[in-house]
């Protein structure tokens, strides 16, 4: 576990990361953080999107492993992009979702 940080500090920053699942807006958003590992995981249990994230001192990188169920994000398959570019997009996904219409 040399440099890694604790599982606590890990859920804090990934939660600041991802407020919201940036593919389905989905709010419970797993985090599976364990010190003997190289890599941890987050996982929508809404839509079923799943990163691997690189975490020493802080979160270093984090990557798209497996799309939401409709294909959302398969264009960042594979690729390591920072927990800001992550963020970002949480909150586009809240600022553009549809909100049903009052019929009244």
């Amino acid at each position: 576990m040399l440099g890694k940080i604790s599982e606590k500090e890990a859920r804090l920053q990934v939660s600041k990361s991802f407020p919201w699942c940036p593919f389905c807006c989905f709010e419970n958003i797993k985090i599976d953080v364990q010190p003997e590992r190289d890599h941890d995981f987050i996982l929508c249990e809404n839509c079923g999107a799943k990163w691997e994230m690189a975490i020493q001192e802080k979160v270093k990188s984090i990557k798209l492993t497996a799309t939401s169920i409709d294909w959302k994000g398969k264009e960042l398959l594979e690729k390591n992009l920072t927990s800001k570019f992550w963020r970002d997009k949480a909150w586009l996904c809240i600022l553009t979702r549809k909100v049903p219409e009052n019929h009244s």
